[in-house]
């Protein structure tokens, strides 16, 4: 990036632009490489603008919510990374659909999923314990169609508020919105802005009872005591769970470097501490090339990987 470009980004968001900013502090990883810029957006027109200026320019660009589900290799970002804050993180009760026991609530994209869920819990309003164990924000959320314990985003959306393509900014109903497992179809170049969800009344301390349960056999089945970035395949469509044939091809416990699978969930990669992103890329090779071996199943990454290498290197 040339001086004359971060001098405009410098004169337009001032403390909110940072340069060379190391991704790895913006990623429940805790690894990554430094990004040309990172800018955090505080309202549409920012997004708009800054989007719009990148396209003029020729920078690529990208969101980053909370981090989770996303691995960002040692080399780092070119481009622009766009964090979504202030006005994104209003919640409001927006409407009732003519019912007391159904209730709409909306929440801008950079909202903590977590945050929303607590929001819901306390109010008693049914359909968002799943979040409370997801580290995400809810764009993010909404574009993985991030789920748990049975339910996922797709079950509880209304409306999606987007900036699509064109720079127009749009509502798409839920009858329009293309879900799939852990995906949202959108067009390319689309910047979710809102999410709208319907919930449901109902009595809190039965709600409250639910997720401590959740709380409770989440610390039993996930490991919490290191970085990770959530599952890091997808499940296959019938059959085992990814855990479950990471586990039975014998590979718990099994590390490259300071990455290494977790010996309590299969399906979690941890970095045992200073683990770098080729380690975690050469970890997940092996494991996909040990379940294809075994099972004659190809695991799907679940787990978005972006960025560059340093260079080569050869780890297994």
């Amino acid at each position: 990036m040339n001086d004359i470009d971060k001098k405009w980004l410098k004169d337009r968001f001032g403390r909110d632009v940072f340069f060379d900013e190391p991704m790895w502090r913006h990623t429940t990883f805790g690894i990554g490489g430094p990004a040309d810029a990172m800018i955090t957006l505080k309202s549409d027109q920012q997004v708009k603008d800054v989007i719009g200026w990148a396209g003029e320019r020729g920078y690529p660009w990208m969101i980053v919510g909370a981090g989770s589900n996303l691995l960002v290799r040692d080399g780092g970002i070119r481009g622009l990374v766009l964090k979504l804050a202030d006005g994104f993180t209003v919640i409001e009760q927006s409407s009732q659909d003519g019912s007391d026991r159904t209730v709409n609530v909306a929440a801008g994209a950079g909202t903590l999923l977590r945050r929303l869920g607590k929001h819901a819990l306390n109010r008693g309003l049914a359909g968002l314990n799943f979040a409370l164990g997801i580290p995400a924000t809810v764009g993010g959320a909404l574009m993985m169609n991030a789920g748990a314990w049975g339910v996922c985003m797709a079950d509880i959306t209304n409306a999606i508020v987007i900036l699509n393509g064109n720079g127009d900014i749009v509502t798409i109903q839920r009858e329009q919105l293309r879900f799939s497992y852990r995906r949202l179809e959108l067009e390319k170049g689309s910047v979710i802005l809102r999410g709208e969800f319907r919930l449901k009344r109902t009595d809190r301390e039965t709600l409250q009872k639910e997720a401590l349960e959740m709380q409770r056999r989440r610390r039993l089945t996930q490991p919490l005591s290191f970085p990770g970035a959530g599952c890091i395949f997808r499940n296959p469509q019938s059959g085992m769970s990814a855990g479950e044939l990471i586990e039975k091809a014998g590979l718990k416990g099994f590390r490259v470097g300071n990455a290494e699978v977790s010996t309590k969930h299969a399906n979690f990669i941890l970095n045992t501490g200073g683990a770098c992103a080729a380690e975690v890329i050469a970890l997940m090779k092996h494991v996909q090339q040990e379940v294809l071996s075994k099972f004659e199943i190809n695991l799907e990454p679940e787990v978005r990987i972006v960025g560059e290498e340093i260079r080569a290197q050869k780890l297994l």
